[in-house]
């Protein structure tokens, strides 16, 4: 059976790309932020206030877990419309009588 939509298997694979390039900046972003506030200068922390960097950190590690589950959401989502479409196209050439049903997989011992 022939594959078809090529640009929607692109834009699925690229957003699945794109969420794991997401994380990863994201959790450097978060460590930097850690670190980059925990070895600041007196004057640039608020006093009184030590745990900002840690709850800055906390806060970008969080929006990254929430769009990489996002953008790799959509594209499973891509991936999941192009087999329902290949299974039902299958399915009514098998109806039709246009293609032969393969016999069942081999038993996993």
């Amino acid at each position: 059976m022939e594959k078809r939509f090529r640009v929607l298997r692109f834009l699925g694979l690229l957003y699945k790309i794109l969420a794991w390039i997401v994380l990863v900046l994201g959790i450097l972003a978060a460590i930097a932020t850690v670190v980059i506030g925990a070895t600041a200068d007196e004057m640039l922390t608020v006093p009184g206030l030590p745990v900002v960097p840690m709850v800055g950190g906390l806060g970008i590690l969080l929006g990254t877990v929430f769009y990489f589950v996002l953008l790799y959401a959509v594209g499973e989502l891509i991936h999941l419309g192009l087999a329902i479409e290949e299974n039902t196209r299958e399915t009514a050439y098998y109806l039709r009588g246009e293609a032969t049903i393969p016999p069942p997989p081999e038993p996993v011992r």
